[in-house]
């Protein structure tokens, strides 16, 4: 799990509004679930890792917005 400070993620997901989006679907992985709305993004914009290309994760399965961080 990643966890991001919410003011680090909502700077990311202005400066990259392309690549960090809101959820269109509901989507469920390995019993771990990301409703309509919640965020997504990919990985290499939300962690600054270019190597980890264009893999999208999902807010709630694969990483987490920690508040008043």
């Amino acid at each position: 799990m990643i966890y991001i400070p919410e003011s680090k993620f909502y700077k990311l997901a202005r400066e990259h509004p392309d690549y960090i989006t809101r959820c269109v679907n509901d989507h469920v992985h390995r019993g771990h679930e990301c409703k309509r709305g919640d965020w997504m993004g990919f990985e290499s914009a939300l962690t600054g890792d270019k190597s980890k290309g264009l893999s999208l994760i999902f807010e709630h399965i694969h990483f987490e917005i920690v508040k008043g961080a």
